[in-house]
């Protein structure tokens, strides 16, 4: 049973607070999958999040419940999340024990891999059932500092709605890209989910359809907007409407393979080069846990979510660099969830950076590996 069944609630709506745009998902049950009934992106405000942590409360709260009246949503329940460098997410293995025997003794083990407080910190845990050793087991364990989860439950109860928990993007995203999808190269093999925010970039592989690793990169929309604005000496608000159209006459992977003369795209290459090398050291990591030689350690191929895939050319670019297919995430095409009453070119634009918000609202998962509330 899920959380949100406890709580009664029928419609749960999975917002996604990020440092650019709040993104807002309803989705509802159809046929054999599900549908996007509602869906809405709002502009955060300005400096109102700092390092994962809403800062101003008030003014994200005021923009949730703008987002909700102006995407016609009821929801009464919601669900949020989660992530960046702070947020710890690890596969550890334990002596065999009864979950009640380990949460006793979790915030002790969690002390091992989380540098914060744990007095200032939210631990949780799953139990997996693959360990090798029968006197192991792996643990999934999830360690967030305390205010960022508060922060996140404080802005839900002012909108007016009721927090059901507070997940983290990587698992939300899996369970939208992966897990719902109706390509069955996800369950053979693994696949690299890699979400392009604003402040920053996480890298997640999925091993034969499970969660393997996710991978927090500094380096992000907003790291290529402040290189425009430190150019021109433009508004942030101006450096951004510059690089995208920096693409409107050639994409990106255009740019890259010609003598351009377009000065935007010659300050940021340089930061988007480094964003791939960080993903690239990443894949590395990921393969050097496995035997020379192992099927799972072949990344088959790269799916980019989140606002900085939507630049024309980034999937062609990202495949030059790093050698591996490149598709943009799919979301309401090839999986359970359709896109409803949503025009094509709606799905186009925004699907992508609705990823995160959809893995949220679905309500059978939602409570799956999930944080508490902070108390």
């Amino acid at each position: 049973m899920g959380l949100f069944q406890l709580f009664g609630k029928e419609t749960v709506v999975g917002i996604d607070i990020g440092s650019s745009c709040i993104k807002a998902v309803e989705i509802e049950p159809y046929g054999s999958g599900w549908r996007l009934a509602n869906a809405g992106i709002q502009a955060t405000p300005p400096e109102s999040c700092r390092d994962g942590v809403i800062t101003n409360t008030l003014d994200v709260a005021q923009a949730v419940k703008t987002l909700l009246r102006c995407a016609n949503m009821r929801a009464q329940g919601a669900i949020a999340a989660i992530s960046g460098s702070q947020v710890i997410v690890r596969q550890v293995k334990f002596p065999k024990m009864t979950e009640a025997s380990l949460r006793k003794s979790i915030r002790f083990e969690a002390s091992k891999y989380v540098s914060a407080s744990m007095e200032d910190s939210v631990v949780e845990f799953q139990i997996l059932d693959n360990a090798q050793a029968d006197d192991q087991m792996n643990v999934m364990l999830v360690a967030a500092p305390r205010d960022m989860i508060e922060s996140r439950v404080a802005v839900l109860e002012m909108a007016g709605l009721e927090p059901i928990s507070i997940d983290v993007e990587a698992f939300a995203l899996i369970r939208s890209l992966a897990e719902r999808s109706l390509d069955s190269e996800f369950l053979k093999g693994s696949v690299a989910l890699i979400d392009m925010g604003a402040s920053h970039t996480d890298v997640n592989i999925v091993c034969d359809g499970d969660f393997a690793l996710t991978r927090n990169v500094p380096i992000a929309g907003d790291s290529l907007t402040s290189a425009i604005k430190s150019l021109t000496a433009f508004s942030f608000e101006d450096s951004e409407r510059l690089k995208f159209e920096m693409t409107l006459q050639d994409s990106v992977d255009q740019l890259s393979s010609q003598e351009t003369e377009n000065k935007c795209w010659r300050v940021v290459q340089p930061l988007l080069d480094e964003l791939l090398r960080e993903i690239r050291r990443s894949m590395h990591y990921y393969q050097s846990q496995f035997p020379e030689g192992a099927e799972q350690a072949v990344i088959k191929r790269i799916i980019l979510s989140g606002g900085g895939s939507r630049m024309p050319g980034m999937p062609a670019y990202v495949s030059s660099k790093l050698n591996i297919p490149v598709e943009i995430a799919d979301v309401f095409g090839n999986s359970l969830i359709s896109p409803g009453r949503f025009t094509p070119d709606f799905i186009d634009e925004y699907g992508p950076a609705l990823a995160i918000a959809a893995g949220l609202a679905l309500k059978e998962d939602a409570a799956r590996a999930a944080l508490p509330m902070a108390a």
